[in-house]
């Protein structure tokens, strides 16, 4: 994570190895998601178009009939800035996703775009959910240096689920809050990169999706967003080590 909770200060460093900033819609019918792509792939490189075969199965009495639909994922892509957008007519959602991420500066003048762009080509649509995701993962040596990254609680509850045995392959808790209206779910642990082996590397998980199960026109998306950005570096803050949140700054 980089922003502080109050938006204002940013750490200059981070391990975030993936982020996703993604928005369910309700209805695909609400928005031309191909044109929205259309309009949006002037801000990216270029564009790939998927085209996704659907089959579905309707059922009478005494028979039943195979029916084939194609739909298209149009994922835009900036080599300069890391970055891919998809906007997926499948899943009837749109999402932004990076492994470079830096700070809110990634997603923030791309999403006051998207916003303009349904304003203009489809008027008020609604979300049924929206969530921001940082995958965070830490060098981590040896056990001994678990708690030198994470904070008191967490470090306790990992050490506690590493048996005595040294057999175990992979260690990961997941935990879900309520925040305001707002949910948060993480997962943390090792995850072991050598997985099925025994753990050898404690390299440490952080993922955080911040995420609201809402209806929300697209007017208020941005401010959810920032909100979702905030709740999520809160949590951060509060399961790291202030000291190596120090190292980070």
């Amino acid at each position: 994570m980089t922003e502080d909770i109050t938006g204002d200060n940013t750490l200059s460093k981070n391990e975030i190895k993936n982020f996703i900033l993604r928005v369910d819609l309700i209805s695909k019918d609400q928005l031309d998601l191909a044109k929205i792509a259309e309009t949006m792939s002037e801000y990216f490189d270029r564009t790939e178009k998927k085209q996704i075969n659907k089959f579905s199965i309707n059922f009478t009495k005494g028979s039943s009939e195979l029916t084939k639909g194609d739909t298209f994922d149009y994922v835009l892509v900036s080599e300069e800035k890391s970055i891919s957008m998809t906007f997926s007519e499948t899943q009837c959602a749109f999402w932004l996703e990076s492994n470079q991420y830096k700070n809110k500066s990634l997603y923030k003048g791309i999403m006051s775009k998207v916003v303009n762009v349904v304003d203009s080509l489809c008027g008020e649509a609604k979300s049924r959910r929206i969530g921001l995701r940082y995958v965070n993962q830490f060098k981590c040596k040896t056990k001994r240096n678990i708690g030198k990254i994470y904070g008191k609680r967490l470090s306790s509850v990992v050490r506690a689920m590493l048996s005595g045995e040294d057999l175990q392959s992979r260690v990961i808790g997941m935990e879900e809050y309520n925040d305001d209206g707002f949910k948060i779910r993480f997962q943390y642990g090792i995850p072991n990169k050598f997985y099925p082996s025994v753990i050898g590397v404690f390299d440490l998980l952080l993922d955080i999706d911040s995420f609201i199960e809402s209806e929300s026109g697209a007017s208020e998306w941005e401010e959810i967003i920032t909100s979702l950005n905030h709740a999520a570096y809160g949590k951060f803050v509060k399961e790291i080590n202030p000291k190596y949140i120090e190292v980070l700054n």
